[in-house]
Formats: structure tokens, C-alpha cells, sequence
């Protein structure tokens, strides 16, 4: 198993895996496509980057999707890490731990001095990971949204 960063072979396989996170969040409407994973990935300003688990036999068996916030109060912008997934059949194989160092190597090696990333709160599994590897939970921040509905109210002077 190889950790690398990804390529643009590897879309099919981030396709598959990104699919497969938002199915286990139970989230819907995943209208990604590979064009679209080309554009944003590979264009002339990626937006986001990875790391994967090269299995050496043309299949992933896990990504760390990441994307910075330009700038925060300090001038200085925030890594964020958007998924971390290892296919079922290969967890327990120190595949995440893999990708997770992989990820602290790109921390510092961009200068970064943290990076962040949010947790299912009924994801005890995940939890315990992230705990195991040293990670908290940030005390001072919960995850906020506004939906659709709320949008429109607001958009609607309500």
C-alpha cells in the first residue's frame, strides 16, 4: 500500500470512494461526476487536493480529500481535511492512520500549524480513531447552517 497524492487517473476510484463517504453519512443527491472532480481537482485553480491509498492493483483503498480557507483573522489560511474514508474491507489496516500522517506531513509542510475537519456526532468509530491519534474535538465551535427553507425566509425579508 502506497500513500500518494492523487492523480488524475485515480478520478474514477476518488468518484467511487467520495460516493461511498456520502452514502455512509447518509447524505443524498450526489450529483459529482468525474468531469466535474477533473475541473475541480486538476483545473487551472484546484480546489481541493487528496491523498490516497494506492492498493498497486488500480484500485484505492482510501482518500483524504483536503481544501484550504484562503484566510482567517491571523492572516493566514486554514487546512481543512473534507473526508477520510478507507473502504470497509480494508479498514483496520492502518490505511487512515496512513493517510491521517500523510496529512500531518502536508500540515507542515505548507506551514500549517493545525488542520480541521468534522466528525458525524454518531460516528463513535470515528471518534475513537481521531482520539487515538491524538485529535479533539474543538471546544469552541459547533457546525451551524442555514437550509434551504431558512434561505429562503431570510432571502424573502422573514
Amino acid at each position: 500500500m502506497r500513500i500518494r497524492s492523487m492523480a488524475r487517473e485515480d478520478v474514477p476510484e476518488l468518484l467511487r470512494l467520495m460516493e461511498g463517504i456520502v452514502t455512509y453519512e447518509r447524505g443524498s443527491g450526489f450529483r459529482l461526476t468525474e468531469a466535474e472532480l477533473l475541473n475541480r481537482g486538476f483545473g487551472e485553480r484546484p480546489e481541493f487536493g487528496a491523498f490516497v491509498a494506492d492498493r498497486g492493483d488500480g484500485r484505492l483503498a482510501g482518500m483524504a480529500v483536503h481544501y484550504e480557507i484562503p484566510f482567517m483573522h491571523t492572516l493566514q489560511p486554514l487546512l481543512m481535511m473534507k473526508w477520510l474514508f478507507v473502504d470497509p474491507d480494508q479498514r483496520g489496516r492502518g490505511v487512515g492512520r496512513r493517510l491521517m500522517q500523510r496529512m500531518a506531513r502536508h500540515a507542515v509542510d505548507t506551514g500549517h500549524q493545525k488542520f480541521s475537519w468534522f466528525v458525524l456526532k454518531d460516528n463513535a468509530a470515528a471518534r475513537a480513531f481521531y482520539g487515538g491519534i491524538g485529535a479533539t474535538p474543538d471546544p469552541d465551535w459547533d457546525r451551524w447552517l442555514l437550509g434551504a427553507e431558512a434561505i429562503g425566509a431570510l432571502t424573502a425579508g422573514g
